[in-house]
C-alpha cells in the first residue's frame, strides 16, 4: 500500500491536529479498507519532508513565482494570490503530493475568504487535487460542532453557557464571534470552558460523532462544505481502483 502524500496550509498547530482527524474520518467511512492502516495509507506534509504542514503566514517566505493581476477577469479577493503561491509551491515540490488542503479562518469573512481560495484553486490546472475548507468564523466552531457533553460537569458547563450567551454555542457555534478571544463569545473562550482546553477531549469531538450530527451542526459555520470537498476530491485518489502501489498490489 503505497502513502499518498498530502499537502496541508493551515492558521497553526491546532488546526493541524483538527483536520486529519476530519479528513480520515471522512476517509474511512467512504473507503473501509483504509480503516486500521490510516498510517501508512497517507502521510500530510508541508514544503518539506520534516514538516506535516506550512501556515498561511509562513507562505510568503517561499521562492516562487508570485501572482499578479485580475483572476479570471476579476480583482483578486482576500487570499487568493495567497494561496496560488502556496500551490505554486506544492507543485515545486518532489514528490509533489496527490492533493493540497487549504484550510482557512473565515474570522467573520465567509463568503470573501472561500470566494478568494475558490479564485485560486481555478487559477490553473493544478496537477493535485485542491481542496478548500473556510471554518466561520474559526477553527474552534468545528470543534464545538462536534461536543457532546460527557457527564454531569460537562452539562452543567453547557447549560451555563447556553444561559450566558442566550442559545447553544455547540448548535449554533457560527453565531460566535472571533473578534477577541476573551468576549463572551469568543470561539476559544466557549471551546476552553467546554473542554478545559485538554487536547484529547477537544479530539473527540471530531472522532466520536456520527458524521452525520457533524454535519448537521457545522452547516453553517463551514464544516458540513469541507467534509463534502473531502468526499467529492479526496475520496477518488483512495478508491479500491486508484488506491495501488506502483507494481499493482494493495
Amino acid at each position: 500500500m503505497a502513502a499518498r502524500l498530502l499537502g496541508m496550509v493551515v492558521e497553526g498547530p491546532d488546526d493541524a491536529r483538527t483536520v486529519p482527524g476530519l479528513v480520515d474520518r471522512v476517509l474511512v467511512n467512504e473507503v473501509p479498507a483504509l480503516a486500521g492502516k490510516l498510517a501508512r495509507a497517507r502521510t500530510f506534509c508541508g514544503l518539506d519532508a520534516s514538516a506535516a504542514f506550512v501556515t498561511w503566514s509562513t507562505v510568503h517566505q517561499q521562492r516562487v513565482p508570485r501572482r499578479h493581476g485580475h483572476f479570471g477577469g476579476e480583482p483578486a479577493l482576500k487570499d487568493a494570490r495567497t494561496a496560488v503561491l502556496a500551490l505554486r509551491c506544492f507543485v515545486a515540490c518532489d514528490p509533489q503530493p496527490r492533493a493540497v488542503v487549504l484550510v482557512r479562518d473565515s474570522d467573520g469573512k465567509d463568503a470573501e475568504r472561500r470566494r478568494g481560495l475558490e479564485q485560486a484553486r481555478d487559477d490553473a490546472a493544478w496537477p493535485f487535487e485542491v481542496l478548500l475548507g473556510v471554518a466561520h468564523p474559526m477553527r474552534e466552531c468545528w470543534v464545538l460542532a462536534g461536543f457532546v457533553p460527557e457527564g454531569k460537569q460537562e452539562e452543567a458547563s453547557l447549560a451555563a453557557l447556553r444561559k450566558e450567551l442566550g442559545f447553544d454555542p455547540a448548535a449554533r457555534s457560527h453565531e460566535l464571534d472571533a473578534s477577541s478571544k476573551t468576549a463572551k463569545k469568543s470561539p476559544k473562550r466557549v471551546l476552553d470552558r467546554l473542554t478545559g482546553g485538554e487536547h484529547e477531549r477537544e479530539a473527540r469531538c471530531w472522532t466520536e460523532p456520527d458524521l452525520g450530527h457533524l454535519r448537521q451542526r457545522g452547516n453553517d459555520n463551514g464544516l458540513a462544505a469541507f467534509l463534502r470537498e473531502v468526499e467529492a476530491r479526496l475520496v477518488p485518489v483512495f478508491s479500491d481502483a486508484a488506491f495501488k502501489d506502483d507494481s499493482g498490489a494493495e
